[in-house]
């Protein structure tokens, strides 16, 4: 509560609210946040606010920026992240809202949290949800694998969520144009700020996976792998960030599990997922839909789900075809099937990339699964033929 009660930039925002849903008479019930130093870009707050006149509670999570020079000199393009989010709360997904309206389609976004309210004020960077754990959502373990289940419902999402970008290009060409033009690609940043951290990251993560190979079993992925040396890892991750051209979409951009959250119904083994919701904007760029697929995939799945790459393709094409009919495109001519497996080929690298310094965030405390786990994705990718 100290720590919310002195940043009064949140505290206004949080009355402006109270004022628009006619909460006359508030108070907060629940303060938490993150540790000082947990968030890499800012500051996590979960706020409670009681209307004391009804009784009626409005759950909301907060996002606010580092506001010290020092900590946002150390995290590195703080503005562009947070300019990132925002605008897609405000440009973005009211386009691809307003659009399907104008289709006759309603309620088809669901998978975007509410955003209340925003400040754009530089140092100052806020934004307000809705708390998602308040309407029974979930974020997966992040030592846990996902499995078939929520790897399905996640590539369905994805489908779904990148058609928008297809049928609004086709449709509205200029509206689209206008819509991506002020985008930066934000991993292209941050590899290129002065002493990039992520860079650093990158290429020290990249280079102790030679380590994990074995000699006499590994060896054709061992020579593979020794083209990535030095600053080659770093040149062919700048190759799968690049715009794919007329097969790009607006994408999600962070698409490890801590960036998911699930609902999910009760089963006989336990519980299956039935609902998600994608969180965190702040990467949002123009690329492959490919570089949100492997991203999730090869951050979050053990290698019996990989060698199920086929399999999740045909689920997500399949929902995105459907979906992309709905809208009023033709699949065939925007995003064959083909042109998916030719993306995978060329652009399922990022995901790897990713997945090396991901997987060591998961398991920080567990060396011999992230050595094994990333042992086994090279695996995967030299059998698919894309190492």
């Amino acid at each position: 509560m100290e720590m919310l009660q002195k940043r009064e930039d949140i505290v206004a925002l949080i009355n402006d609210l109270c004022r628009e849903k006619r909460m006359l008479d508030y108070s907060f019930t629940t303060v938490k946040t993150n540790k000082e130093g947990e968030g890499y870009l800012g500051y996590f707050f979960m706020v409670t606010i009681k209307d004391n006149a009804s009784g009626k509670e409005l759950d909301v999570a907060i996002k606010a920026a580092f506001t010290e020079d020092s900590a946002r000199k150390t995290a590195g393009p703080v503005e562009v992240v947070f300019e990132n989010e925002i605008y897609f709360y405000t440009e973005v997904y009211p386009a691809f809202k307003s659009f399907e309206k104008d289709l006759g389609i309603s309620q088809t976004m669901d998978f975007v949290a509410e955003c209340f309210k925003v400040s754009r004020e530089k140092q100052r960077e806020i934004l307000v949800f809705e708390n998602l754990t308040a309407s029974n959502f979930e974020v997966f373990p992040k030592k846990l694998f996902l499995d078939f289940e929520h790897i399905s419902l996640i590539f369905k999402t994805y489908a779904r969520f990148h058609a928008y970008s297809f049928a609004l290009r086709d449709q509205r060409p200029e509206e689209y144009a206008n819509l991506i033009n002020v985008f930066q690609n934000t991993y292209a940043v941050f590899l290129d700020v002065k002493n990039s951290l992520f860079k650093r990251s990158l290429l020290r993560f990249a280079h102790q996976v030679e380590e994990y190979l074995k000699p006499g079993e590994d060896d054709l992925i061992i020579e593979k792998y020794k083209k990535y040396r030095g600053d080659a890892f770093i040149d062919q991750f700048r190759e799968t960030i690049a715009e794919p051209g007329d097969y790009s979409a607006i994408l999600h951009g962070d698409c490890w599990s801590n960036n998911l959250m699930f609902k999910y119904e009760a089963t006989e083994d336990g519980k299956k997922p039935i609902d998600m919701r994608l969180l965190d904007w702040q990467f949002i760029k123009i690329g492959s839909p490919v570089c949100d697929l492997s991203y999730c995939l090869y951050s979050g799945a053990p290698k019996e789900i990989l060698d199920s790459l086929d399999t999740f393709l045909k689920i997500y094409y399949d929902n995105f075809s459907s979906f992309l009919k709905e809208l009023g495109s033709d699949p065939e001519k925007l995003f064959p099937y083909e042109a998916l497996k030719d993306h995978w080929k060329k652009y399922s690298r990022f995901g790897m990339s990713m997945a090396i310094i991901m997987w060591k965030v998961k398991l920080v405390e567990d060396e011999e699964t992230y050595q094994r786990t990333i042992r086994q994705l090279l695996q995967h990718m030299s059998e698919i033929d894309v190492l």
